[in-house]
């Protein structure tokens, strides 16, 4: 039952988002980087749980929107730093309205209370899943 319903709540989630031509995979990525800071790429990817192969073919298109930008690190040309820029904020801000859109979807018939205490269900079940057996956060894509 939640394998069914986490992909039903996915497939929502990605049709909201196909509005914006992205993935719910962009949307991951733009909120990594809503702090405004650099992040340097392969910790990004770790952060994140993402393959540093497929981060790299997420942030291409990010990048050709003039979403995100991406450059060398001043210390050392193997690093790529990526933020997130001003039109990448302003996106992120749309993105966040569609989710929040689609989890009103989701829990639409819900009360406040019983929302509540989904949230807190999901979370125990997350917390059982979220890290491999050797301590290392989970690959969720």
């Amino acid at each position: 039952m939640i394998a069914s319903v986490g992909n039903a709540a996915a497939l929502a989630f990605e049709s909201a988002l196909g509005a914006e031509d992205l993935h719910p995979r962009h949307f991951a990525v733009l909120r990594g980087l809503r702090d405004g800071e650099e992040h340097a790429q392969q910790q990004l990817a770790s952060s994140l749980g993402i393959p540093a192969s497929r981060l790299v073919g997420l942030l291409s298109l990010l990048i050709d929107r003039g979403l995100v930008e991406r450059r060398e690190s001043p210390n050392d040309a193997r690093v790529k730093l990526v933020r997130l820029r001003e039109e990448g904020r302003v996106e992120l801000e749309k993105l966040i309205g569609l989710a929040g859109a689609s989890e009103r979807r989701l829990t639409a018939g819900l009360t406040a209370e019983d929302k509540s205490e989904l949230r807190r269900l999901l979370g125990i079940v997350y917390e059982n899943v979220a890290v491999e057996p050797e301590g290392r956060p989970a690959r969720v894509w």
